[in-house]
């Protein structure tokens, strides 16, 4: 799966029927009308893919609504997509920063916004809270992508302890 996955996104690909540019490629031309504001919501259900790479699709190359700066998933410990809770985003460290904003975690485990974040020049670090708001984990470090399920996979997903 990760091959065509990969080839669909690869810079030079192209439809076998004209050269036409797929998804992913960047003379891909977005329909306009594609490019909505978007923002999770608490107990929302109109994501999906839990776990997928979000910004494969919502991206300035790509089909999905909305080009996403942030986005995400995140589980329970028994691996369940989780339910509650929210993603900070803090300017720098969280530590002495200044938080840019807070995405809640919407009813199918997924966070995400279409608001600029300044990323990549001004990296963003991460906090995950639960749902009364205590911080429960955070990113070690600031990133300079918060496609976080390109990172956060099976292998090391955003999860509550």
């Amino acid at each position: 799966m990760i091959l065509p996955l990969l080839l669909a996104c690869a810079g030079d690909a192209a439809d076998s029927a004209g050269d036409v540019p797929l998804p992913g490629d960047a003379d891909y031309e977005r329909d306009p009308a594609l490019n909505v504001d978007a923002q999770s919501e608490a107990g929302a259900t109109n994501s999906h893919n839990t776990g997928e790479a979000c910004m494969h699709c919502h991206q300035a190359h790509s089909n999905g609504p909305g080009i996403f700066t942030a986005a995400g998933s995140a589980y329970n410990a028994d691996g369940t997509p989780a339910t509650t809770g929210s993603v900070q985003l803090w300017d720098g460290s969280a530590d002495g920063g200044t938080m840019l904003l807070e995405l809640p975690i919407d009813a199918l485990g997924n966070f995400y916004t279409t608001t600029d974040l300044g990323l990549p020049q001004s990296p963003v670090q991460p906090l995950l809270l639960d749902a009364a708001g205590t911080e429960v984990d955070r990113m070690p470090w600031p990133t300079e992508s918060a496609s976080c399920n390109q990172c956060h996979t099976p292998v090391i997903r955003v999860a509550f302890p």
